[in-house]
């Protein structure tokens, strides 16, 4: 049996050989509608090079500077104002009869993917899938399934900071404990850098935190750096992961009054998680 290094590993070069995947497709799909031209053909070559240039050589957070936060916060706010938070990592109503839960490592760029919208670019410089978006307004904001947020170490542990994971999932749960995780999950997924980087430090951490509507900055600092449940909460998730065999993130379960569904592991088609919340239903 793999060790759980050799598992997440693994888990890692999937999460490369699909990101490469889609890059190649977007490239396929841009040369298929490019016009003709000699004009439109040097502005593609020079916006192909700056994407290029910024996936091979930054590290820092994609949507930096005050113009682009201020789109990321806009954003997340519209997909997410009035919706209800309870606990400190569930989003929609309690009573709903759906759960969808999604065990992620905010590091993770498949977990960006999963997030981020159509028109908005993850880390790797390709479009979102807008799956995230879709169940949110689908199901979640009419109350009809709740999506649950747990911890999972895919990427950050195989990186360059790899003892940031359970603060920066913390800091997510602390902003829960405010009724906010989910605004500081998708922010942070809008401001994702390169995976394997060092961007996230507690400077970061604390950046995200401040971006968040609402959120009592001076009381979140207190709770990440001294309510030691966080972390626990953090570690009983891996267990949990563990034990249900989960390897690769974002992993999601599906469960309803007609029993439990666990997706593919890795960004679920929309078809598959309609399909899987219509048979727990």
């Amino acid at each position: 049996m793999a060790s759980r290094a050799e598992q997440k590993a693994k888990a890692r070069a999937e999460r490369v050989e699909y990101e490469r995947k889609l890059a190649e497709a977007a490239r396929r799909k841009q040369r298929l509608g490019r016009l003709a031209g000699v004009v439109v053909a040097g502005v593609v070559v020079i916006v192909a090079f700056i994407v290029i240039s910024s996936n091979n050589s930054a590290t820092a957070p994609v949507h930096i500077g005050s113009k682009a936060q201020e789109a990321d916060v806009a954003r997340v706010d519209a997909l997410l104002s009035g919706i209800p938070e309870y606990g400190n990592n569930t989003l929609g109503k309690p009573t709903a009869p759906v759960q969808v839960t999604e065990y992620g490592d905010l590091e993770c760029s498949a977990c960006d993917d999963f997030a981020l919208a159509t028109n908005v670019n993850t880390s790797a410089g390709i479009p979102g899938s807008g799956v995230e978006d879709q169940l949110i307004n689908t199901y979640v904001r009419k109350g009809q399934a709740s999506l649950v947020y747990r911890s999972l170490d895919t990427a950050t542990g195989n990186g360059a900071t790899p003892s940031m994971f359970p603060t920066q999932q913390a800091a997510a749960l602390a902003a829960g404990l405010q009724g906010k995780a989910w605004y500081y999950i998708e922010l942070f997924y809008n401001e994702q850098g390169a995976e394997g980087s060092t961007y996230v430090t507690q400077s970061y951490l604390d950046s995200i935190a401040k971006q968040v509507p609402g959120l009592n900055f001076a009381k979140w600092q207190s709770d990440l750096s001294n309510d030691t449940s966080l972390t626990a909460q953090v570690q009983s998730d891996e267990t949990a992961a563990s034990a249900a065999g989960l390897s690769q993130t974002p992993a999601v379960v599906v469960k309803g009054p007609k029993g439990q569904v666990p997706l593919a592991q890795g960004v679920p088609a929309w078809s598959s998680l309609q399909a899987a919340i219509k048979k727990v239903s």
